[in-house]
């Protein structure tokens, strides 16, 4: 399975909806800038509360849409007002976002009974805080956890990767030395 936290899922859908598709340039604007004028990253965080809230499908090329046609499951985790794209809804898309977290979160539960093997790629505290609490929630089961990042990080280093392994290096570069083995 996929599981995003709120940046993720905005940047997939960012670079499938804003991205030159020939340089694939995207550009990411600090969020005191998009306070006083959201409107830059307005079409990618309209698609994200489209995808959360509506259950709308994701853009064509991005890495969630991959996924859903392929049957791999996509989950998303978020702090609320954590991410930009809560620029873009209010009203009852908060409640409706929790409700999501909810079952997304019994989703990714249930789906720990089994083996797996957990990577984590990056260190955004709420992605592996999420995976911990619901470790946390059953037994321990027959897995493995790494944590890839290019910055040295200290809590997933602490508390995921103690179940694995964790590599300071680029997201790429894992991806590549993984699919070798």
């Amino acid at each position: 399975m996929l599981i995003h936290n709120g940046g993720s899922l905005f940047h997939d859908f960012q670079l499938a909806t804003e991205a030159n598709l020939v340089t694939r340039q995207i550009h990411s604007f600090p969020l005191q800038e998009l306070i006083e004028d959201p409107n830059p990253n307005r079409r990618a965080s309209v698609s994200v509360w489209d995808w959360l809230i509506e259950a709308k499908n994701a853009p064509y090329i991005s890495i969630t849409r991959r996924c859903q046609d392929l049957e791999i499951p996509v989950l998303m985790f978020s702090i609320p007002g954590a991410d930009f794209w809560h620029l873009f809804r209010g009203g009852d898309a908060w409640g409706e976002m929790g409700k999501k977290a909810h079952d997304h979160f019994a989703i990714l539960r249930e789906r720990l009974h089994n083996p797996f093997h957990y990577v984590c790629m990056g260190s955004a505290v709420i992605h592996p805080e999420i995976f911990t609490k619901a470790i946390a929630g059953i037994k321990k089961p027959e897995f493995k956890a790494d944590v890839v990042d290019f910055l040295d990080m200290y809590r997933p280093r602490t508390r995921i990767a103690q179940y694995g392994n964790y590599y300071k290096m680029e997201h790429k570069e894992y991806l590549q030395r993984w699919l070798k083995e």
